[in-house]
């Protein structure tokens, strides 16, 4: 493992952290068995039972040559040097070593006979994380090859149908790698990038997608636009990749790489602007925007893909690395915990394609989707397209990556508190910080410092802008926190020091969708669970997974009765009433009533639960009215 940050050198705009190499931040607790659970079941067993993958052309095999097996590299890597396991890390290996032998004298690698730009755009991201968890200089001399063929061989074959959209991938790997080597001629690659690419930062300030897409762009309609023509800068093609749910997800970030070439307010503007407006017109209550398979407006039925909850959860990373701005962490620890793992069997075998904030049902009905399959909430290996079989591996271990990042200044940032450990060297020390606790339900947090010599750096501490009345104590000083801002403590730290965290959490409301109400408390989301009957339809783990409600769940909540949480923060309990005029329609709750009224209907005391613990429930509830 590398033991240096990497940090941007001029001229680029300077960042404010840097993410550390693979390996240095490990999983605790309830992480370390969620990793462990991924390692027993999809992520370390995925080439033994999916035909996309057992006979890889990543790997030299006769199989799926595009976007799968990097895909999949691009979160076994983390999760394998993360958990330290030798089979995987050999696994792993297989994958790298086929591909660093692919490479042609020209600079050309993988599979020959898919020449496409954008696979390699992810398994260039691999190669970052392998060379920081290795230090294994042949990824800087085969990425530098590579870099070299693109930009002599861009102007005769540009950029292609999803590399148009997600070229920021390729500028990132660009620039990490200048920072590393200094060589002017990358920052001419990444123009050239720029130039051949959807002009992110232009679209999230003018954000012309502010209607669900069914109304405003029926698929049936536009399919066969596309299928007129294979241009990629045609109206109808530009309208496809501006809409479509994982693009949004990755070009969130690209208007930072933007800033970080050419500086610019525009630019470093450019990702709050849209994701307001993103959610605005999107938005749902787990931080995320729906896209079934396209932006599908807020109703709370409409499906985010998992693909999409991973790459947004990437770009807020990628985000958090430039700026010191604790609203990022805020966006980022909401879906990390509730989006993340809702998408996820408790397995770690199945999956979700499309995940519902307002789920009822998961079968094959034909549903609300913009054009996705009736399959598409179903839990499985497969579901809809593989495209998400082989990408949801990225969230988790990447999530624990970031948990801390290198400060410009030689510290540590800690980004979010879920149990971890870190190991990291400071001038001459080398130094470990552990992470205790039950965060995210627990307002307490404990992080235990280990030191070989006593080392004076800054430690951040970020503090999200719900912890009103946060406050850090050290021994017997107590010092207090900004809500929503970074609190820095600069001291000389000793073996054994510990900072005590308190992020006091309040249960509270925001208004979303049709002016639904959505429950938190500190970053979770909350839920009614409804009582769930399973059906499997094959063997398990490998079978799809279907549930049907047994229980009510129609309520509307009067939040006039108060919200209560218990000691442990694994419940709330509402003051609510069925309402009868809000049903079902084609397998999903239909549209959410305006402040129903209550009229005759009895008040009861119904449980909520985080949003992830329950298949089947309700997130976004009518505002309820007594008259």
């Amino acid at each position: 493992m590398i033991d240096k940050a990497i940090l941007n050198i001029a001229p680029l705009a300077p960042n404010a952290f840097a993410p550390l190499p693979t390996g240095a931040v490990k999983p605790r607790g309830y992480l370390l068995d969620i990793e462990r659970t991924l390692a027993g079941g999809l992520t370390g067993n995925l080439t033994k039972v999916w035909d996309s993958l057992s006979d890889s052309a990543w790997m030299g095999g006769k199989g799926e040559n595009w976007e799968r097996g990097p895909y999949y590299l691009d979160g076994l890597i983390p999760l394998a040097w993360q958990l330290g396991d030798e089979e995987l890390k050999a696994l792993a290996r297989r994958f790298i070593e086929w591909t660093l032998a692919s490479q042609k004298e020209d600079g050309f690698f993988g599979p020959e006979d898919n020449p496409d730009w954008w696979p390699r755009m992810v398994m260039l991201k691999c190669m970052m994380q392998f060379f920081t968890a290795t230090g294994d200089k042949r990824v800087l001399a085969f990425m530098a090859r590579y870099f070299q063929y693109m930009y002599r061989n861009l102007d005769a074959r540009p950029l292609g149908l999803w590399a148009v959209a997600r070229a920021g991938e390729n500028i990132q790997a660009a620039l990490w790698l200048y920072n590393i080597t200094g060589q002017k001629a990358l920052l001419k690659l990444c123009e050239k990038l720029l130039a051949q690419s959807m002009d992110w930062t232009g679209h999230f300030h003018t954000f012309p997608d502010a209607r669900d897409q069914k109304r405003a762009n029926p698929w049936k309609e536009l399919e066969p636009r596309l299928k007129e023509t294979d241009d990629v800068w045609s109206d109808a093609w530009r309208l496809h990749q501006r809409t479509h749910v994982v693009n949004v997800a990755m070009g969130l970030k690209t208007p930072m790489l933007d800033y970080a070439l050419h500086g610019g307010i525009k630019q470093a503007q450019a990702f709050k602007v849209g994701y307001t407006r993103l959610m605005r017109a999107h938005g749902v209550a787990n931080g995320m925007f729906t896209g079934d398979e396209h932006l599908s407006g807020a109703n709370p039925s409409q499906g985010t893909e998992t693909c999409a909850v991973v790459e947004a959860l990437y770009s807020l990373e990628s985000l958090m690395a430039q700026a010191e701005d604790a609203e990022l962490g805020d966006i980022w620890e909401r879906i990390a915990y509730n989006a993340l793992p809702a998408a996820l069997s408790a397995d770690g075998w199945a999956h979700q394609y499309d995940q519902q904030v307002n789920q009822i049902r998961i079968d094959r009905r034909e549903r609300g989707w913009y054009n996705n399959g009736q399959d598409a909430n179903v839990f499985g290996l497969e579901p809809n397209f593989g495209c998400c079989t082989a990408n949801l591996h990225q969230g988790w271990p990447k999530f624990t990556a970031h948990l801390f990042m290198a400060t410009r200044d030689g510290g540590l940032a800690a980004q979010s508190y879920a149990p971890c450990e870190v190991t990291w060297r400071v001038g001459e020390a080398r130094v470990g910080i552990a992470v205790e606790g039950s965060y995210p339900a627990g307002e307490e947090v404990l992080l235990r410092v280990k030191t070989s010599q006593e080392a004076e750096f800054p430690l951040k501490l970020r503090i999200p802008a719900w912890a009103q009345g946060a406050y850090a104590q050290i021994g017997e000083e107590s010092v207090p926190a900004q809500a929503g801002q970074y609190l820095t403590l600069r001291r000389v730290w000793k073996d054994g020091d510990c900072v005590r965290l308190i992020l006091p959490m309040e249960v509270r409301t925001e208004k979303w969708y049709h002016q639904t109400l959505a429950v938190y408390r500190g970053p979770l989301l909350y839920a009614l669970p409804i009582e769930t009957q399973w059906e499997l339809r094959g063997e398990m783990p490998l079978c799809d997974r279907w549930a049907r409600p047994l229980s009510k769940w129609n309520y509307a909540l009067l939040p006039e009765y108060g919200l209560t949480a218990d000691r442990t923060g694994t419940r709330i309990t509402a003051t609510a009433f069925v309402c009868e005029e809000w049903g079902e329609k084609m397998g999903s709750a239909d549209q959410p009533p305006v402040r129903p009224l209550k009229g005759a209907a009895k008040k009861e005391t119904i449980t909520l639960v985080p949003y992830a613990a329950s298949p089947l429930r309700i997130a976004q509830f009518p505002y309820g009215r007594e008259e």
